[in-house]
């Protein structure tokens, strides 16, 4: 069986002392770390933005904000706006397409025309009807009948 280890039965190895610091190493330490670092060069030409240290922090807050907005409202000035077409150029266009290719297309594409986008179109022209448009009323209460209502409020 082996004896408890106990700390205080072991000899210390000795230890070397450390050696003393120069004499004022630590009154000097501080200017020798700053003579290593680099020197700002002296300027001989008085600065552009020299004068802002004369001024107050919130007038120079308020000038470097004026400034900041003032870019923002120039970029947005000279960016421009996208010229405007005349709506008469879309309509010219659509004019020219023939009636029955138009709406086949509309029948046959992937274009899907809501009663909202008709409402739209005959609310601002309500003769527009009148060219495309050749059912009777009877015919048009029976296309209106046949349609699915699951909502009791549209009976």
């Amino acid at each position: 069986m082996k004896p408890a280890f106990k700390l205080d039965a072991h000899p210390r190895r000795p230890r070397p002392l450390l050696s003393s610091p120069p004499a004022d190493y630590f009154d000097k330490l501080p200017m020798q770390i700053m003579a290593r670092l680099p020197q700002p060069e002296a300027r001989e030409a008085v600065s552009v933005w020299g004068w802002l240290r004369f001024l107050s922090p919130a007038l120079r807050t308020g000038v470097a904000s004026v400034a900041v907005l003032g870019g923002f409202a120039a970029s947005f000035y000279l960016s421009g706006s996208a010229p405007l077409v005349p709506a008469t150029a879309a309509t010219a266009s659509l004019d020219a397409v023939p009636r029955t290719e138009l709406a086949n297309y509309l029948l046959t594409s992937g274009a899907r025309v809501e009663n909202s986008d008709l409402a739209v179109l005959t609310a601002a022209n309500p003769a527009i009807t009148k060219g495309f448009l050749q059912a009777s009323e009877d015919e048009l209460n029976d296309a209106l009948d046949a349609q699915p209502s699951d909502d009791s409020t549209y009976l």
